[in-house]
């Protein structure tokens, strides 16, 4: 009996054993707040909720647990001494002032849509287990919510999420508002689109049907989407210049998303001329491979941006070739210092982008016509990115950039990733693009126009990566959409 009580008494002093909490929340919607509660399953010693950080502590309030024990503040948290088997932490949280932040990876508000990140809201359980959490939100009727989690079930006003665990510095969003969700089913995956306040029927129709046709670009470079699930979210601004498309994001907190600034009051014909989807969307072909990565993940983007757009007709492969020329010959005019490395790891101090942009979109194209000269068109890149998207996605933690391109090397069989990798890495010049073109069999000729040999050495893998996937791949089936049911949720 003794050696079981010192036993327990024992397991109540180790830190916070591994659990998967649970949160239930209800949306406040007059108040603009989140009842939250979390409970936790197994009693430990000590549990420690923290906060995204000090400054995000002032949207949390009535902080609290279930049998009204003493709480220890911290700087950014509370702890908690002797939790019982099965106890709750109550609080509330204050979206409304996190939406009237106006910030990026912080929140918006438009409208009566609040878009609010889940880290200034859900408190963390410091230690607890990798596999993330499970959620139950309750919203009044009328409201709808759009979140990078991936959705279990519904029962009546309550909907269960489960969120993967991923760095708390990840960004995300979650929106609350009165709008609907449509999916849009892919081969391999779903996109959940949603429009954010102020649009009208035929506006979204366009939007819906713009983003419908760039998943099809997408699709051409293996046939399926990246990932299984992910969001989607359209804020309507009002555009400057007469951009379709303002600005976009690829955010992999708690899940996968992208945000796009759109101006729904564009014609279709300019949403169609567009890059900044297909640069977006391509992101999800690849982890999160950190700053030192940055040129291999913007690199691919910029590279599929002009290619998957050639094949699926967005723009002509001419075209491609010629968005594809233009950058290379505008990032190769500088001088640099650093190393092509060095840039990336600092390109948001140095404003480097071009040059890390530009020269990793030259290190892919480098890449995929050395895979086929040299297995005779039975390799590429796509095929890579296919065999990596079924081992290796989605990715909840970021990559190594060396681990990313060794791992590529090692699905096909090849070194072909990680030696051109260490070759570009350390450059302190621009990549030599004008001699992969003409090895390509690509010149300027006469009107600025590009001209293409037909007996240049790589002619053929030229005219292979314009051609895009051979697999069998459906077109995106109609959008089903989640309407606001009359009395409650779905």
């Amino acid at each position: 009996m003794r050696r079981l009580l010192a036993l327990s008494l024992l397991m109540l002093m180790l830190p916070l054993r591994a659990e998967m909490p649970r949160y239930a929340a209800v949306f406040d919607a007059p108040n603009q707040r989140m009842n939250v509660r979390i409970c936790l399953d197994a009693a430990h010693a000590r549990v420690r909720f923290a906060a995204d950080s000090e400054w995000a502590m002032r949207f949390v309030s009535d902080v609290r647990r279930s049998d009204d024990r003493a709480l220890e503040a911290d700087d950014d948290g509370w702890n908690a001494r002797d939790w019982r088997a099965g106890e709750c932490l109550g609080y509330r949280a204050d979206i409304g002032a996190i939406a009237a932040q106006h910030k990026q990876d912080i929140g918006w508000k438009l409208g009566d849509d609040l878009v609010a990140a889940p880290q200034l809201w859900l408190l963390r359980v410091d230690g607890s287990d990798a596999d993330g959490a499970d959620i139950d939100i309750e919203l009044p009727a009328g409201w709808s919510l759009s979140a990078p989690w991936r959705e279990q079930a519904r029962n009546g006003k309550s909907i269960r999420f489960h969120i993967p665990h991923t760095p708390p510095d990840w960004a995300a969003a979650v929106a609350i508002g009165h709008f609907d969700e449509e999916r849009i089913a892919l081969p391999g995956g779903q996109l959940r689109f949603v429009v954010l306040h102020g649009i009208d029927a035929e506006q979204r129709e366009k939007l819906r049907a713009w983003l419908a046709r760039v998943s099809r670009a997408v699709l051409s470079a293996y046939g399926r989407l990246p990932l299984p699930d992910v969001q989607v979210l359209m804020i309507p601004v009002t555009s400057r210049h007469g951009e379709a498309v303002v600005f976009g994001q690829s955010v992999r907190g708690q899940g996968n998303a992208l945000q796009l600034l759109v101006d729904p009051a564009q014609p279709a014909t300019e949403f169609d001329k567009g890059w900044v989807a297909v640069h977006e969307l391509s992101h999800l072909m690849h982890p999160y491979l950190g700053d030192r990565g940055s040129w291999l993940a913007e690199g691919l983007a910029t590279y599929y941006q002009n290619v998957l757009r050639g094949r699926s007709g967005l723009l002509t492969p001419a075209q491609a070739w010629d968005r594809l020329r233009e950058g290379f010959a505008d990032a190769a005019k500088a001088q640099y210092d650093d190393t092509l490395e060095q840039a990336a790891a600092n390109m948001h101090e140095t404003h480097a982008f071009r040059r890390v942009y530009w020269s990793g979109a030259a290190y892919w194209l480098t890449v995929d016509r050395d895979l086929r000269r040299a297995s005779g068109g039975k390799l590429d890149l796509e095929t890579a990115l296919s065999r990596f998207r079924d081992c290796c996605l989605p990715a909840y933690t970021d990559w190594r950039p060396d681990d990313f391109v060794a791992k590529l090397d090692e699905l096909l069989g090849v070194q072909t990733f990680a030696s051109r990798y260490r070759e570009f890495a350390a450059l302190k010049e621009f990549p030599d693009w004008r001699k992969l073109y003409a090895e390509l069999g690509i010149r300027t000729g006469s009107g600025a126009h590009l001209q293409f040999d037909g007996a240049a050495r790589d002619a053929q893998w030229r005219d292979a990566i314009m051609a895009g996937v051979t697999r069998s791949a459906s077109l995106p089936a109609a959008a089903t959409r989640n309407r606001r049911p009359s009395t409650a949720m779905e």
